[in-house]
Parts: C-alpha cells; structure tokens; sequence
C-alpha cells in the first residue's frame, strides 16, 4: 500500500526555512483538509487567518522540471549497451542526482537511499518539489545544470514559482498579481454567461468523469469549477511554463542555452553520433571505436549497469565518473530484488535460476536467440491513458505523491511479473570469450510511472503486452479504489461496450467482464535484430499512437480500458514511409474504403481473442496453404463486395474436413461478432466483420473488416501451449557462468 504523506510539516518547513513551529505545522493541516467544494466566506476566513501569522503569509515555492527530447538522447546510438547507458543516465539524474540537489541545499536527517522528503514525486523522466520561496529559482537552475553535467547533450527544463498557502488546496486564486477578493464560483457563474469569455471558460473548466459537456446548468458548471481548483491546477501552471521555457529558452529563468559540439572539417566523426567529433577512442570487444564523450559516457553508463568493466574508458574520461551505482540504482537490480521477493522466488524464472548469477543481455542478438524463429525480437512501448488529466486534478500534494507512487509501483510489477512468467533465462554465446554463457532476454529500457519502453523476444512479445496491461490495469484500478477515500481520488469505472470477440477463450472473457478505471495502450512491434533500432523506435511509437486513439474512442463510450496495435516486419523494406501509408495502400486501411484487410487496432480482450484463435488454427495444424489462398481472394474482391471471399471461405470450410471445420466454425464464426452485454450479433458474412467507422465517411453501403491478414502476419510469432510448455528450463542442469 502506498504511504499516504499529507506533507504539511514540509510545507511548514519551506514556509519557515528552516524550522517550523508546531502552530504553523497545524494551520499547514488545516489548508490541506478543506472541503473541496468550499463557499467563499471559509474560503475568506482562511486567509484572514493565514495572513494573521507572519509565517504562513509568506509564499512558497514549487519547482518542476525533467528531461526534455528523451528519445533523440537515448536512440541516438544504434548499439544496446549505449541505449542502455544513456536510458541508466537520465533515470539516475531525473531521480538521485534531483534528491542530491535537495539535500545539497536542503540537508535532511534521513538515510541517502531515501526521497528528500520535499520531493512530491521524481522518476518517469519528472519530477515536482517544495522549496523555500527564495531557494526555488536556485534549485531550478541546479537541475538543468545537472543534466548537463552529466550527459553533455541531453535537454531539460526545470520552472520555479511561488504560491501562497491557500492555493496549495485551491489553485490559482489570485491571477496575474490580482489583490482583494479570490476568483470564486460565483465570479465563474457570471463570467460564463458573458459570450465572449464563455467558451475560454468552459474550455479551461473541464468536466469531470460523468458530466456531459454540453451541460451548461448551474450545478454542472459548479461541478467544473470545483474540479480544476485543487493543487492540480498549480500543477498545470508549472508544466506551461516547463513548455514555454523549452520553446524559449531565456523564458522563466536564466537563459538555457543548448550543447552545441562543432564538427571541424578535419576532425574523425563520432562512430555513435555521426555528428560530433571523436575524443575517446574505446575498446570494446576487437573493436576500437572513436567516439565522442558524450557517446562514451553513454557506454560506460551502459557496461556499468551490465556489470562489465568500463576499463579504460574510466581513465579517459576522467574527471568524471560514472554516477549510477549498479548495486541501487538500475533495473538489473530491481530486477534481482523481485525476483527474492515472496512472490518472485516462486516464479519458474527464479526457480530456473537456482540461485546463480546471470548477466543482462549484451546485446540485441542475445535476446533474439530466444525466440522461436529465432533472430527477431520484439519491442513493446506501453502508456496509460489519460494520466495526465487525471493528475491535472488531483487536489493535494498527498494524492500526487500517492498516485504517482501507484503508478510506478504497478508498472514496475506488471512487467516483472510478466517477464518471469513468459520468460527463461537463455543460453546464449559471448563474441569476446566465444563461450556459451546464460542471460536474461529482455532489455528493460524504461519504466517510468504510466510510460514503459521494453525489448524482448520475437515470438514472446504478444504474450508479455497482454499480461501487462491485464495486471496493470487490474492492479491499478484497485488500487485507486482504496486510495479513493483517503485522497478524494475520482476515478469513474468502466461501462460494458460492443467487443469484436465473443468466444470462449478464458483471458478475454475476464478482460471484457472486468471494468478498469484506467487503461494502459500498447504498440508492439516485431522485427529482425538487425534492423537499425532508430526505425523500430518510430515505428512501434506510431503504433503506440494507433492503439490510443482507439482507447479515446472507448473512452467516449465510458469503456476506460486500453488498446494495442502491432506489425510483425520481417524486412525494413516492408515499411518505406509509415505504418498508416503502408496500411493504406496494402490493407485499405483508411475511411473512403469500404473493404478494410486489418482488424487493427484492438482492445485488449479483443487481442486475447485474437491470440486464442490464432493458437487454436497452430495447434490444429491448419494448413498455411489454405490459409494463404483465402488471403490471396480476400484482395480479389471486387469494388465493395465481400461475396466472392465469402463463398471462398465457406468452401474451404465446407471441404477441409471435420475437425479444421469445427475449428473455423468455433474460432472464426462463433467468436468473432459483435458482442454488447452479453448478446451476440449474427455476423453473416465470415470471415468479415461489419466495420463501424468513427465518424463514418460512406453511409450508403455496407464497410467491412477481417481478422485473417492479421492471422497470418502474427502466425510465427504466437507459441501455442506445447511450445510455452516445453521452452528450455535454463540454466538448470547446467549451472550458468557466473556475471563477473
């Protein structure tokens, strides 16, 4: 259970840098526990009383801020130990290096593996503080200097403002240095009726979960207003000034200016970069590489993390040093600790194990040969939804502390528990030592709050994105629910909708009956080791985005459950420009068509589904051939008819014999229909599914979707149970070589 911290005594402390007396600590209390629909004459009371005390009158101040342009720093390089390092850098500055700034300025009594306790939340790539009113611009600045201290080129943003008491629990009651009486519900009520500033208003005073926008009554406006005017609000000002300081860089604060390495004409590129001239030559392997210092923290960071010596790299770099302790602060770690957990020791993985230590994978190649085919791996970058409008209206520094620690704490178990239960470790040989040595396939990249980045094998990715997203969501929503009551978290749940699938398969009957008050979306992309990484970083955050706009269209039916999109591209010619150009042109997906060869995007019990039918046609051995000529009809189709793929599959299931009939009948047209509350829709044309369109663009003739391109795209890559079952339980009779 997360730790509920009302941080009044913080707050108190920043207010009377440095001690605070036990009265102001009380009236700090008082603030953060009023009502939230409060009525201007409290409202009134309170600052009267608050600018009574010397103390409390005084401002305090926020400072927000992280990283800025993640992705460019952390694929700049095409090589895992680099992506590792540089992903290893940021997470360390974004948390301990902001936690050694605090307690630099601020020294705190409490052990140094512990959080400042001024820091409301830090990780995901953000991070939110108190501090003393004139000690905020100051901290600020050290952040952004921080980050250039240790990485050379990666962007960041940290913004400072101050606050008076009160707008702790209310938001902005004073705009734009505005004196005398609060900006309250009643001066909204009046505004909203002026038609020039209405529409600004209604704009900015969003809805709550449950309240039809178009609902202008006197109750429901209230309702708007009283659910932006909370701590959140404060919130939303500092991520606009973090945004206008990123766009403008002498904005909020002393100019920022950027890193800029000149490439002389003469000088030898960095072999990482390709755009900043080489310092550092490194060994690494055979092979000696020049690179640029930026890049050669990147690998030192990355060999670190690994448990590989940096050798030489540690002189050449000198006076730095690598700053990330490899026993605290990287996911390899965290990783161990989950795995001597209660729960973890009794996953197969630590079982498999027996107790040995076993080095991260070097590099893509060792998480490929995990994969049945072998050689592809798989990426799957996950987001939740909505999370930040649901942060943007939290009401106290207690409910952002206690949600973001929710959310971090589930992520970081959904994949966890996800990896241990699908995963092995896998033999695997070192290019150095020629020698077969045992490794953890998978790369975690990044686990930050909603936001997860992690490569694993090919043929497991479709497996692992289900699992995590089914605990995610799962343990989330409950998790929300019991912080509700104590931190008036208002999370709404779920409402049942129409589903694509309606078999039987047991997953994706638990994912449609459950009702998730938080969804998490998918991209899951699988494709060749070789494949340049920068691409594959496009191409699975294009899905990514896919998958999210079918989740906004659930939402819009108050279904708040996640989606996924994939590709299996077993070439890079197959994509030239993008996945939506691509899907236009080979599978008419786009809304002029009437015939459309994807049933892509899915929600998540529709991909179980999916998964499950997939299995069912593999373990009944279905002959690809059939399969393939069904394909191939399917595209011959002419104009905005179905008739002739119809006919076509109703004769191949006529005449492939009774058991691959009763399973075309029971996985094909039984299962996928249009399915709401519990009742089926005849689907009459299999294997096409009615396409609803949103907005619909043709209204005059019938639209049409199929799952059977999407079959065959992911038939290599979806293990049925025998395979699950006879995967090689490494390293057990043969003990792994120990991680130097």
């Amino acid at each position: 259970m997360t730790e509920l911290r009302d941080f009044a005594l913080e707050i108190a402390r920043c207010l009377a840098h440095p001690d605070a007396p036990p009265a102001l600590v009380n009236l700090v209390s008082e603030v953060l526990r009023m009502p939230a629909a409060c009525a201007l004459d409290e409202l009134l009371e309170m600052q009267r009383r608050i600018d009574a005390d010397p103390l409390a009158r005084q401002p305090i101040g926020l400072v927000y801020g992280g990283a800025t342009k993640i992705k460019g720093y952390v694929f700049e390089a095409p090589k895992l130990p680099e992506i590792r390092g540089a992903s290893a850098l940021l997470d360390w500055v974004g948390e301990q290096g902001v936690n050694r700034i605090w307690r630099d300025h601020l020294p705190v009594a409490i052990p140094d593996d512990e959080p400042h306790p001024y820091i409301i939340y830090a990780g995901g790539g953000s991070f939110l503080a108190f501090a003393p009113a004139e000690l905020a611009p100051a901290l600020a600045t050290a952040v952004e200097r921080e980050y250039i201290s240790q990485t050379l080129t990666a962007n960041s943003v940290a913004v400072a403002a101050s606050f008076n008491l009160l707008e702790l629990r209310y938001g902005r009651l004073y705009p734009q240095g505005q004196v005398g009486a609060p900006y309250w519900v009643d001066s909204f009520l009046r505004d909203c009726q002026d038609e020039r500033k209405r529409a600004a208003l209604l704009a900015y005073y969003y809805p709550p979960e449950g309240i039809d926008p178009e609902d202008t009554t006197s109750e429901a406006l209230r309702k708007r207003f009283f659910n932006r005017k909370t701590f959140g609000e404060l919130v939303t000002v500092l991520a606009t000034m973090f945004n206008r300081r990123r766009d403008e860089r002498a904005s909020h604060g002393e100019p920022r200016y950027l890193p800029h390495y000149e490439l002389m004409p003469w000088a030898e590129k960095c072999r990482s970069s390709d755009v900043r001239p080489a310092v550092v030559v490194a060994r690494v392997g055979d092979d000696k590489r020049p690179l640029s210092e930026p890049s050669a923290r990147k690998l030192a960071v990355g060999r670190e993390v690994k448990g590989v010596e940096v050798g030489d790299l540690a002189s050449r770099l000198a006076p730095w040093t690598v700053p990330v302790d490899p026993e605290r602060d990287t996911w390899k770690q965290r990783w161990r600790e989950y795995l001597g957990s209660e729960e973890g020791k009794t996953t197969d993985y630590a079982r498999a194990l027996l107790g040995k230590e076993v080095p991260s994978a070097k590099d893509l190649a060792d998480i490929a040969s995990a994969s049945d085919p072998r050689r592809y791996i798989g990426l799957i970058y996950a987001d939740g939804n909505n999370i930040g409008r649901l942060m943007a209206t939290l009401g106290t520094p207690m409910a952002y502390h206690a949600v973001s620690r929710a959310l971090s704490d589930v992520a970081q178990h959904a994949v966890f528990s996800a990896l241990a239960q699908h995963l092995r470790p896998v033999e695997a040989q070192d290019e150095e030592t020629r020698k077969l040595r045992y490794v953890h396939p998978f790369e975690i990249l990044t686990i930050g709050g909603d936001d997860l980045f992690i490569v694993v094998p090919g043929s497991k990715a479709f497996d692992i994105a289900l699992t995590i997203a089914q605990t995610f969501e799962k343990e989330l929503t409950g998790r929300f629910e019991r912080l509700a009551p104590s931190i008036g978290l208002s999370v709404s749940a779920s409402q049942p909708i129409s589903m694509r699938y309606a078999g039987a398969d047991d997953t994706a009957r638990a994912l449609r009956d459950f009702m998730p008050s938080v969804g998490l979306s998918a991209g899951v992309l699988i494709a060749q080791e070789n494949t340049p990484f920068f691409f594959l970083r496009d191409r699975v955050e294009e899905l990514l985005k896919r998958a999210k706009k079918l989740a906004k269209h659930q939402a819009k039916q108050n279904f708040f459950g996640g989606a996924v999109d994939f590709m299996v591209m077993k070439s890079i010619t197959m994509v030239s420009d993008d996945i939506t150009a691509f899907r236009r042109e080979a599978l008419g997906d786009h809304k002029e068509s009437a015939r459309r060869l994807t049933a892509r995007p899915y929600a998540w019990a529709e991909f179980a589904g999916f998964l499950a039918t997939v299995r069912a046609f593999k373990q009944a051995r279905m002959p690809l051939s059939q399969l393939y000529r069904l394909r191939r009809v399917l595209d011959k189709d002419q104009g905005d008819s179905v008739l002739a793929s119809t006919i076509e599959y109703l004769y191949t299931r006529a005449r492939i014999g009774k058991p691959l009939n009763e399973i075309l009948l029971t996985h094909i047209e039984n299962a996928w229909r249009r399915s709401s509350n519990g009742a089926r829709q005849r689907n009459g044309m299999p294997p096409w599914l009615p396409w609803s369109k949103d907005p619909p663009a043709r209204k005059s003739t019938a639209s049409y979707e199929t799952i059977w391109p999407d079959v065959l795209e992911a038939y290599e890559f979806v293990e049925t149970d025998s395979q699950i079952q006879t995967a090689p339980e490494a390293p057990g009779a043969k003990p792994p070589v120990a991680e130097a």
